[in-house]
Order: C-alpha cells, then sequence, then structure tokens
C-alpha cells in the first residue's frame, strides 16, 4: 500500500525511462537473493542468529543518528563518544579527520558505496551491518551482519521476518535498525537534506574530486559515482518512521545544524549534552 502511494505522488518528470528500466532489473535480479535469504541453513541461518542478538539490545536508550552531510562539521563531534550511535557509509573516514568512529555502522547502497569501497568496509572492525545481496564479496567476519531489503518503503521493526523498507535513503534504514535495537530516543546529526546538484532523482553523479556534499570533500575519488537525492521518497519514509515510532512512545528528532529537513521536530545539538551524561 504504501509503495502504491509513492508511486502516486511521483511527479511525472522524475519517472524516466531510465529510472523505471532499472528499477525493473533490480526486481528481476532480487529473485535470487530473496530466495538465498530464506534458506533455513548454512550461512543464511548463522546470519539471522546474528541479527537476533541486536534485538532491543538497548531498548530505553538514545542514539545518535548519524549522517553524512557537511552540516556534519558544524556540530562537536567529541559530545558523541560516550554515545550510541548509527553511523553509515564512508563515516568511518571521520576517524582520521576528527578521531570520531561510530559505535554501528550501516551501509546498504551497492553502486555507489559497497562496490567502490569494498575492501574498505571489509576491513572494517566495528559492527557493521552490509547488503545482504554483497555479502560473498564480504569476507563475513563476527563483525560483519547482512541485511535484506524489500522495494516497499514500509517501516520494518523486525528485519528478520519482515525486510527492511526502502525509502531512497541509507539513513531511513537506519531508523528501522535503531527501533529493533530498542532505542526511545534517536536523533539526527549531519542530515543536511540539501545537495548541489540539479541532476534528476536516482540518476548518476561522477564526482570530480571535490565533494561539496559530504563532510568531507575526499569523500568520493575523481570518476566515482553516486545517486541524486531523491527528496520526496525520502519525505514519505521519514513521515512512515516518524508515525511508528510515536505510536510505540518513542520519538526521533532532528539536531543537525541548519538541516533542511522538517519532518522531524527540532532539537538544538548542544542542549542535548547539557547534563553531560550518557542516557
Amino acid at each position: 500500500m504504501e509503495g502504491i502511494k509513492r508511486l502516486l505522488s511521483f511527479k511525472l518528470s522524475d519517472l524516466t525511462f531510465g529510472r523505471v528500466s532499472r528499477a525493473l532489473l533490480r526486481r528481476v535480479g532480487n529473485i535470487w537473493h530473496l530466495a538465498t535469504w530464506y534458506f533455513p541453513f548454512g550461512f543464511s541461518k548463522r546470519n539471522k542468529e546474528k541479527i537476533k542478538q541486536y534485538e532491543n539490545i538497548h531498548a530505553g536508550k538514545r542514539c545518535f543518528i548519524v549522517c553524512n552531510g557537511p552540516g556534519l562539521n558544524k556540530i562537536n563531534i567529541d559530545l558523541l563518544k560516550n554515545e550510541y550511535t548509527i553511523g553509515m557509509n564512508r563515516i568511518y573516514l571521520m576517524e582520521e579527520q576528527n578521531g570520531f568512529s561510530p559505535t554501528y555502522l550501516f551501509c546498504y547502497d551497492k553502486a555507489t558505496q559497497l562496490l567502490q569501497f569494498t575492501e574498505e568496509f571489509d576491513a572494517l572492525k566495528l559492527p557493521c551491518f552490509f547488503n545482504w545481496d554483497l555479502n560473498k564479496k564480504f569476507s563475513r567476519k563476527d563483525n560483519q551482519v547482512f541485511l535484506k531489503g524489500k522495494f516497499s518503503p514500509s517501516f520494518s521493526i523486525d528485519p528478520i521476518d519482515d525486510l527492511v523498507g526502502n525509502g531512497k535513503t541509507v539513513t531511513y534504514i537506519c531508523m528501522q535498525l535503531a527501533y529493533y535495537m530498542g532505542f526511545s530516543e534517536v536523533y539526527l546529526v549531519g542530515k543536511d537534506h540539501s545537495y548541489n546538484t540539479t541532476v534528476k532523482p536516482t540518476n548518476a553523479i561522477v564526482s570530480d574530486g571535490h565533494d561539496l556534499n559530504h563532510f568531507s570533500p575526499k569523500y568520493y575519488r575523481p570518476g566515482q559515482i553516486w545517486d541524486a537525492p531523491d527528496y520526496h521518497s525520502e519525505e514519505l519514509a521519514y513521515k512512515l518512521a516518524r508515525k511508528v515510532f510515536e505510536q510505540s512512545g518513542r520519538k526521533i528528532q532532528d539536531a543537525s545544524v541548519d538541516g533542511k529537513l522538517d519532518v522531524f521536530e527540532k532539537v538544538d545539538f548542544k542542549e542535548l549534552f547539557t547534563e553531560n551524561i550518557h542516557s
């Protein structure tokens, strides 16, 4: 139902031939990955057992979802070093930049992230959640867990029985992960929701090596690709996340500095640390 609502809400100018073709190819290619996900034995079974270990592991706690926008450089990142944090994509570049490393890292995008930086992701030692479809590209170490996504944007409260929803942004999947882990308070940081590009949604952008759309100008190397944002689909997904959290007595708030997203209630990042205690 949510997928139909999203389709009906699209602007005709956004429904390009290339976008529709890519969507169809993804669905055909997904058949095998979906079948292997439901195998009741082997690595599929072991992977689901690892996922289960995270269910409500942080019940009642708070966490910060650390996005990758340039606005991330406007906050005092040191304040997050004693907090539970879920980072995404190449957030690990922050460690060299200012010593920050998240509690968990999640990366789902295949073409622009996992396939372009496979060796870097595979070498990470912190708990990582990756896309099930590419599990054979990785060493499957103890710190690596793989989640399977669905094409529907519906919010999943259980990534084993109900695959994680697709909101055209990894941030949305991080919200589902935070919910599954039991966090009752979730705060976004570095979510600028504003990109310097005129490329149509989901079409490829070729990097010139001087990235102004992420926290590091070296986020993408020259010639590498990344997808233009789909603000509309993202916002629809975020509204679903907010609804699910609020219905269960939890909350998501936006602590990003100068962020353009208006789905969640805004909160001053600095005010969250007035007592300087770990929640």
